[in-house]
């Protein structure tokens, strides 16, 4: 209940805050109608990688769960490939229209970007940093407690997908910051 209202709140506060923003920009003030649209598909692009990311962590659970326990995974895997399939379309779709939207002005928003870069690298560290030792702590304890005489028994299989899902993402973020940083550093040496 408390999630479905914070994820109500959320999208409602960020739309509430862009367009007072808008039209404050009236006084000169506030955005532009680019710069909120821009902060609009960057904050959707986010919300769709990271939606994309847990319908992966579905589809290597099913698939860990199957190697661990031998269990039926349909309803995982059509999880799974719904979440995944719907983040990346998505994804798509917000990718291409902020292309065509920067093409059609001819003009970037590197601040903008630079937020996102530096969002999503803190989403995933915080993920990486909580999911890569629960991963870790999952294999040992399933290998060192494993007792064949019960019928089921704990497997790490969610700890193991989100590491894996998780720990790629966070260096690949990490990697885009630090070529933002240097391009940005180039950039003030050259003026």
């Amino acid at each position: 209940m408390i999630f479905g209202l914070v994820g109500i709140i959320i999208p409602l506060f960020v739309i509430g805050a862009i367009v007072y923003l808008v039209v404050r920009r009236r006084d000169k003030e506030g955005i532009t109608a680019y710069q909120a649209l821009m902060t609009y598909f960057y904050t959707m692009i986010s919300a769709s990688i990271i939606t994309t990311a847990v319908g992966a962590g579905f589809l290597l659970t099913a698939a860990f769960r199957s190697a661990y326990n031998d269990w039926p995974i349909a309803e995982d895997v059509t999880l799974g490939v719904t979440v995944m399939g719907t983040g990346a379309v998505i994804c798509l779709l917000h990718v291409l229209g902020k292309k065509a939207l920067e093409a059609k002005e001819g003009k970037a928003t590197p601040l903008l970007k630079r937020v996102y870069l530096f969002f999503m690298l803190s989403v995933f560290s915080v993920g990486g940093l909580v999911a890569l030792p629960l991963a870790i702590y999952g294999i040992a304890h399933y290998y060192v407690e494993h007792v064949e005489e019960y019928m089921y028994h704990s497997d790490p299989s969610g700890q193991i997908a989100a590491a894996v899902v998780i720990v790629p993402l966070w260096v690949y973020y990490l990697m885009r910051v630090l070529r933002e940083t240097r391009a940005a550093k180039k950039e003030e040496a050259s003026e």
